[in-house]
């Protein structure tokens, strides 16, 4: 067999490193300004503004409730997210989540019972799918102003994975939603998101044209 020149080596690399990159998209959020969430869709009791280079998100009135983004067709993802509470109980990541936004899968870090859970929301009732005992919450490795967490919320098929600071914590399988928006929230609480990264083969390519969006490939962050 002939051996490969330089050039052909150095185009096969490239090729093998396209197809790597191109079948899955990422955008990440820095909260850099009102603009960035400016088509982001609030849910019921729930308020948000851009403040100091965070996300700050108000859920009240009891509300399993707060902002949801990108698009409805959007069908597996990871999602992650800086989060820091500042008040309250409870605060959650949804994914799937369908219009209205009342319909959604979502997991919650709870401060009154310690523990974190994964839920499926429908017709406005919620039906716990975390699958056995309830993990216990970790505690907070920074607590300056609220405690901080990484989040991640992951949905592939009928399979959902919820991650706290890199820790696997809850994985289950459901085939209610197949597809839906993502969504940041909580219950009478109030939490900052210092960033919100968000990848996938559900999302397409034309997602992180912006030049200030972030693209990175869905095996990199399902491996960390």
């Amino acid at each position: 067999m002939k051996a490969l020149n330089m050039w052909q080596v150095w185009a096969c690399v490239c090729f093998v490193f396209l197809l790597t990159i191109h079948p899955a998209s990422a955008i990440r959020y820095e909260f850099d300004s009102d603009k960035e969430i400016a088509d982001w869709e609030l849910g019921p009791q729930a308020t948000a503004k851009v403040k100091d280079g965070m996300l700050e998100l108000t859920v009240a009135g009891g509300q399993n409730s707060g902002i949801y983004f990108g698009e409805e067709n959007w069908t597996d993802y990871h999602m992650e997210v800086r989060a820091r509470k500042i008040v309250g109980p409870y605060f959650h990541l949804f994914v799937r989540t369908q219009e209205p936004a009342v319909d959604f899968y979502f997991m919650e870090i709870s401060y009154n019972s310690h523990t974190t859970s994964l839920f499926m929301f429908q017709g406005g009732g919620a039906n716990e799918i975390t699958g056995g005992d309830r993990p216990k919450r970790p505690d907070s490795k920074d607590t300056k102003g609220g405690d901080a967490y990484t989040i991640a919320f992951e949905a592939e098929g009928e399979t959902l994975r919820t991650y706290i600071d890199g820790k696997l914590m809850v994985e289950n399988q459901d085939k209610t939603y197949d597809k839906g928006r993502p969504g940041l929230g909580g219950r009478d609480s109030t939490v900052a998101y210092e960033y919100v990264e968000i990848n996938g083969p559900g999302i397409p390519p034309t997602a992180v044209e912006p030049a200030d969006k972030l693209a990175i490939t869905w095996g990199a962050l399902k491996s960390r």
